[in-house]
């Protein structure tokens, strides 16, 4: 026996022959744990019509063999195995019932329901061929959850007949308690042999415990024929088939659209179990693959008198622990397939009662959802669970494709109340809070602060739509109708609708009544925005006729353009493009006298640069200070990103000084200086500053103060402008 146990190790284990055997110990254990489920599931559907448990039976193996055959040689999920499932038993014995209120007649209606299948099929390879699968993936976690616990209670309330003996008229001294106690022995079974996880599939354990229980007790009774499931019928004598003659005459109305939605049910069932299966082994499923495979196994199930199915999870879960990997799928197939033609005449002893035992176990461990009593517990999922819990009820009293489209409808409206409700507004600033890149001049700074409130700055985030204008327009209105420029940072935003566009040309037209602008900033590309020039756009529309809405590239640009005519408007003169100011009326130099003026310029060197020569680059060895005169300079930093190589930190204009820290210590520079427009400054070097102090030591100490008051205003600027960086 040890040796034994060696040998299939050593099979096991070694080259593609191991992987073979593996393939196979896992299509054994997969088809052991799917023939009494399918067989259970074929008589639930068709044994309320009147077909014989039998060939119920062989129409769920039949489906089981032809899935898992066609969806193993798609090789689209390594190690799914298919088969017979609830959400699609369910489907069916809804078409079912509309099919027999239709026509009773029962050529019709089998022809009725195998030609949906087939149908059904045909979809799936369309939705393979278009590359569709992923689509089906977008229904909601808890409408799934809501019909898959629906279609548990209904199967629970189907099982109620063969738990009372399926009609028969034997009292409980006469026997009549044997299938309720077949039911329970083979439930109990089941669920043990799971919980302990043994190598044999807990639903042999149950059909072999019920099975032998229902034969004891049953030894000295006159059993009725409707307690066993029967004989199955052979290939040359299908139960069920397509009547070609009836073809025509059946209720196309009601099979197209269940055609449909048993394609997309089933594809979400299999592609469900497609993610279970890549999370378990490790790698990817091909959905158009495992689509296309789904759809031919459903046509080839149709036209030999099977039953829809999907992928099965607890079955592709066993064969893939029990070593599955390729070649499980068919192998599984050839194991059912084997029990359809080889044990025809055992199902004969098969009691009905034990299969009612297996479906009410995947009932009530595989199917009903007890997470959602959880979400009722938890605020956040509430709403998920009320979703969830209306599904469930549509499902058990409507159908489930009613239920199916109540749910998505549901969760498409809890997602737009959810957006809705969300903050569009992600951080409000004025001019304390945030100030332009762009250097000031002292006066030009205080201005800027005593009127801080004139330039109002909203950095939005997530969505700008239907849902989301009004609960922006409600916050924003007190600052439409004070301040002189609103900024609209849009950075954040994802996506803009025309609502969202009409809102903002309404906030423009509101501003420009009363003189004043809105500016938006980093405008998203679903705005239909065309970049011109440097930080202007086009327009997207116009509010009037021939006015365009102000656009930046950044909010920074924005914010530089409010400040600029904020400052114009308060009485500031704006220097000119190419104008220039004397180092007499730097900021620097502004505190001293014309005849100290006169003596510290005789310490500066005026020179002149084209535009985009660097002044100076990171690393660069450096003891001078620069005093702009005319034209721009930019501090830019190296970025992490290949997008933004260069992040600009400062600009500055006519008047302003730079360079203080190599000035004062000379060494490496910490940044790059750029002359964006041709410009003219004014240098001094440390050794300059040395020569200063040793002849006019009190005026190089006030020039030294004068620069540590520059540094200091800076330093408060560059926490203001850190404090927004963090909080947003």
């Amino acid at each position: 026996m040890v040796d034994l146990g060696r040998w299939i190790g050593s099979l096991v284990s070694v080259g593609p022959q191991g992987q073979l055997v593996r393939d196979g110990w896992a299509g054994l254990v997969a088809g052991a744990l799917l023939i009494p489920q399918a067989m259970g599931f074929g008589m639930m559907l068709w044994q309320p019509i009147g077909i014989s448990a039998a060939t119920a039976a062989a129409s769920g193996l039949l489906a089981a063999a032809f899935l898992s055959l066609s969806s193993g040689l798609s090789r689209g999920t390594l190690g799914m195995v298919s088969a017979p499932t609830g959400p699609t038993l369910v489907l069916l014995s809804g078409l079912v019932s509309a099919l027999y209120a239709y026509d009773p007649d029962p050529a019709a209606l089998i022809t009725g329901v195998l030609a949906t299948i087939f149908l059904a099929g045909t979809f799936q390879v369309v939705m393979a061929l278009l590359r569709l699968g992923h689509l089906v993936k977008f229904i909601p976690y808890p409408v799934v959850s809501g019909f898959m616990t629906g279609t548990g209670l209904l199967m629970l309330e189907s099982q109620w007949p063969h738990v009372l003996g399926d009609g028969a008229d034997l009292t409980m001294s006469e026997g009549g308690w044997v299938p309720a106690a077949t039911v329970a022995i083979t439930l109990f079974c089941t669920h043990w042999a799971q919980k302990r996880d043994l190598p044999i599939p807990g639903p042999v354990v149950g059909l072999v415990a019920g099975m032998a229980f229902f034969h004891l007790m049953a030894m000295d009774m006159v059993v009725p024929s409707s307690w066993f499931v029967g004989r199955l019928p052979g290939l040359e004598a299908p139960g069920l088939a397509i009547s070609w003659i009836q073809l025509p005459s059946i209720s196309w109305e009601l099979v197209l659209p269940s055609a449909m939605a048993l394609a997309v049910l089933a594809s979400l069932d299999t592609l469900l179990t497609s993610v279970v299966a890549d999370l378990s082994t490790g790698s990817r499923h091909s959905s158009r693959r495992e689509l296309l495979g789904q759809g031919c196994g459903h046509m080839m199930s149709a036209l030999s008198g099977g039953m829809a199915g999907a992928g099965t999870t607890g079955a592709t879960l066993a064969a893939i622990q029990s070593g599955g990997s390729r070649y499980a799928a068919l192998m599984a197939a050839g194991v059912i397939a084997l029990a359809f033609l080889l044990a025809g005449r055992g199902a004969a002893w098969l009691p009905v009662s034990v299969l009612s035992g297996i479906i009410i176990h995947i009932a009530l461990f595989n199917l009903l959802d007890r997470d959602i009593l959880l979400w009722l517990k938890t605020r956040r999922a509430r709403m998920d669970a009320l979703i969830a819990l209306v599904v469930t009820g549509v499902t058990l009293w409507l159908d489930l494709m009613s239920a199916v489209g109540l749910g998505i409808a549901l969760a498409m409206i809890e997602f737009i109340r959810t957006q809705a409700q969300s903050a569009i507004i992600r951080q409000r600033w004025n001019l304390h809070e945030r100030s332009s890149m762009r250097r000031r001049r002292e006066g030009e700074r205080q201005a800027l602060a005593e009127h801080a409130e004139s330039v109002v700055g909203y950095t939005l985030q997530g969505n700008l739509f239907f849902g989301t204008a009004d609960h922006l327009l409600e916050k924003i209105m007190p600052d439409l109708n004070r301040a002189d420029f609103i900024i609209l940072d849009m950075r954040r935003l994802h996506q803009v609708d025309l609502t969202g566009l009409r809102l903002i040309e309404h906030m423009c037209g509101i501003m420009r009544e009363r003189g004043a602008e809105l500016l938006l900033a980093h405008p998203p590309k679903s705005m239909g925005l065309v970049k011109r020039k440097g930080h202007r756009h086009e327009r997207l529309m116009p509010y009037h006729e021939h006015v365009r809405l102000r656009t930046f590239a950044d909010a920074d640009a924005a914010l530089e353009y409010a400040e600029d005519h904020l400052l114009e408007r308060l009485g500031f003169a704006l220097l000119e493009a190419d104008a220039a100011i004397p180092l007499g009326e730097s900021s620097l130099l502004q505190g001293f006298s014309r005849e100290e003026r006169q003596i510290l310029e005789g310490y500066f060197e005026i020179r002149s640069y084209p535009a985009g020569v660097p002044l100076f680059q990171t690393g660069d060895p450096g003891d001078t200070l620069y005093v702009l005169l005319r034209g721009d300079v930019e501090i830019r930093i190296p970025g992490k990103r290949k997008r933004r190589k260069r992040i600009v930190v400062t600009r500055y204009g006519p008047g302003m000084a730079f360079g203080e820290v190599a000035f004062l210590n000379p060494g490496p520079r910490t940044a790059d200086a750029i002359v964006v427009r041709a410009s003219e400054l004014a240098l001094i070097s440390n050794r300059s500053l040395q020569r200063l102090c040793r002849k006019h030591a009190t005026l190089g100490m006030r020039l030294l103060m004068a620069l540590g008051h520059e540094i200091s205003r800076d330093l408060r600027a560059a926490d203001s402008r850190i404090r927004h960086l963090v909080e947003d």
